[in-house]
């Protein structure tokens, strides 16, 4: 059963490029099922006061941004009890799974790399806000909502997560590794 999407989504865009900041409010329009309203944040500093001044139901970040970087303004969000449970998506031209693995470990809910086609991106956020939508009750303006598994834990859970998961791709890497060699393809 889908839930319904608020009256207005309040939406955080913390883009330092305007010309991309342009193109993801066209598609934002585009794929909210009911008008969204868009706060611009130019760098991350201006990021983390709008999320303190303004009810948000979501977080669009880019992970490169003059002052504060993405990463910086997701660990502010996420260690602060008032807006943890806001939902961020990270929305970034990179593709690098670092990014991604911290982007998650800090308690990030989406990574989405930026689409050269605005389709493609209009395509992406309609899924994000369908996901939300579906999730049901987060949105955090209508003060109806509860913590993600990541946002909830503790600082410490967090991290002894984080370890899991590096080491856990450490593990796949030498696995991967030991398969290549054996099969011949790295000339074992």
């Amino acid at each position: 059963m889908s839930k319904k999407a608020p009256p207005v989504w309040r939406v955080l865009l913390a883009e330092d490029n305007d010309d991309h900041a342009l193109l993801i409010e066209m598609a934002l329009e585009r794929a909210a099922e009911v008008p969204p309203e868009i706060i611009r944040a130019r760098n991350g500093n201006e990021a983390v006061a709008a999320v303190q001044d303004h009810e948000v139901d979501l977080i669009l970040l880019d992970l490169k941004m003059p002052g504060r970087t993405g990463h910086e303004v997701l660990q502010v969000v996420k260690e602060d009890e008032e807006f943890r449970k806001i939902p961020v998506a990270v929305l970034t031209s990179s593709d690098q799974h670092e990014d991604m693995a911290r982007s998650y470990g800090l308690g990030g809910n989406h990574f989405i790399t930026k689409p050269e086609d605005p389709a493609e991106l209009e395509k992406q956020l309609r899924t994000l806000f369908k996901n939300l939508r579906d999730v049901g009750g987060i949105y955090r303006g209508a003060g109806r909502f509860d913590a993600t598994a990541v946002s909830a834990m503790d600082p410490d859970t967090l991290a002894v997560r984080k370890a899991a998961m590096w080491g856990g791709l450490i593990l796949v890497a030498v696995v991967l590794l030991a398969f290549a060699w054996y099969s011949g393809v790295l000339g074992g």
